[in-house]
């Protein structure tokens, strides 16, 4: 019997040109996991005006991408609630285990950023998240906003007792599927095209330094101002 096809996936991630202005470091974070026939892309944004919300957004990057694909025996409709619940869970444990006298503090401080959650089984997918960035589906290209007076809302606000729900941008069949932080805004605004046009070149999808290479070039003409951050899946047989 063979095994399921597992998606290629892709990377890359850059500091904003106003954060190495300001001496910051990038807030952003991104991974990728596979189990069984699941595989897990997630990009996060750390809350720019906090000062170490980098440490929540890998974190949570890492945990919500190792979670979401444990999570075989939930179905791809359930996945968005159940994820989310896994993940505000986890940040609660997480906050009160640095500090039980002033939680709230190092929530604000470290845990706050927004998240985008990729789930693939075979050719079938879901997206979802909460805050900002961009999504982009088999060529449909869906721009995320941040929200009233420029403030997403993080899962984070859930342990405040805010009734924060995941948005799920996709659910159903998939063969290429990206996310972004919202550092490309400018870019896509510019170039509405240009990340179809990135995830074409198939070196993207067989080198692993590609993606952050070619990143890394189109920073010296775009000039990203906010930190970056991408990633990708996809499941066409090579």
């Amino acid at each position: 019997m063979s095994l399921p096809h597992r998606p290629s996936s892709c990377t890359a991630s850059l500091i904003g040109r106003e954060h190495v202005r300001l001496g910051r470091n990038n807030q952003d974070g991104v991974f990728v996991t596979s189990r069984g026939d699941t595989t897990v892309a997630v990009v996060t944004d750390g809350c720019s005006s906090q000062p170490f919300s980098e440490v929540g957004a890998r974190l949570g990057a890492r945990a919500m991408a190792v979670m979401t694909a444990a999570l075989v025996h939930v179905s791809l409709e359930d996945l968005p609630q159940v994820a989310c619940d896994h993940l505000s869970a986890w940040l609660a444990r997480w906050v009160r285990a640095v500090e039980v006298d002033d939680a709230t503090a190092v929530l604000e401080q470290y845990g706050l950023f927004t998240v985008l959650c990729a789930a693939q089984r075979g050719g079938e997918c879901v997206v979802f998240g909460s805050g900002d960035g961009a999504v982009f589906v088999d060529g449909v290209l869906t721009r995320l906003d941040s929200g009233a007076d420029n403030a997403p809302a993080y899962l984070g606000y859930r342990l405040r007792g805010a009734p924060v729900a995941p948005k799920v941008h996709h659910l159903g069949p998939a063969r290429r599927v990206a996310l972004a932080t919202d550092g490309v805004d400018g870019w896509l605004t510019r170039t509405p095209t240009a990340l179809a046009t990135l995830l074409d070149d198939p070196l993207a999808w067989t080198n692993p330094a590609h993606l952050q290479r070619r990143l890394n070039v189109l920073n010296e003409v775009e000039r990203f101002t906010d930190d970056t951050t991408l990633a990708a899946l996809d499941v066409s047989e090579r």
